[in-house]
């Protein structure tokens, strides 16, 4: 079974509605079921941005919120939804950002020049992959840049919406 890191957007009423049903449910089931277009996969990706980014020097702002932007913040309690019928029980328990942290971490991903970022690599596939430390067969740009584009476009949707990001391992 792979483990991956998953992100969802939501709306606060949304959040708050799953709070209530994991209340009033005999076995604190949230009916978490956010639509699958507001969900993203990022599969193993979120440590080997980090590495890339602290490689290519994007600036510690741009490294803290790409951080950020996979662990969450603390602030938020979706504890009620680290549950077997919504996110799992399986890794951390799931953390959220709030639509003003989830507008600051859009806008510092935004700001990335990640054509820069990438060019920080070995030219050669497998030295790349070896300085950031992932096994994986070819070239890990591909791989990285459709992650990193999935992620700057998921947040700055989801700034532009003023949803909350709801983040956990599956």
């Amino acid at each position: 079974m792979a483990v991956t890191q998953q992100l969802a957007r939501v709306t606060t009423e949304y959040l708050n509605f799953c709070r209530q049903a994991s209340q009033a449910s005999p076995d604190a089931n949230p009916e978490w079921n956010p639509p699958r277009a507001d969900w993203i996969d990022l599969g193993w990706s979120p440590e080997s941005l980090r590495r890339l980014c602290q490689l290519a020097r994007v600036g510690l702002a741009a490294v803290a919120a790409l951080e950020r932007s996979t662990y969450g913040d603390a602030l938020v309690d979706v504890s009620y939804l680290d549950h077997d019928d919504a996110v799992g029980t399986f890794g951390p328990p799931p953390r959220a950002l709030a639509p003003a942290a989830v507008a600051e971490i859009a806008a510092t991903l935004a700001a990335v020049d990640w054509e820069a970022a990438i060019a920080a690599l070995p030219a050669d596939g497998q030295e790349a992959a070896a300085v950031l430390g992932i096994d994986i067969t070819g070239d890990p740009r591909p791989y990285l840049t459709r992650h990193f584009e999935a992620l700057r476009t998921f947040y700055q949707q989801a700034a532009e919406r003023r949803l909350t990001v709801v983040l956990w391992w599956d």
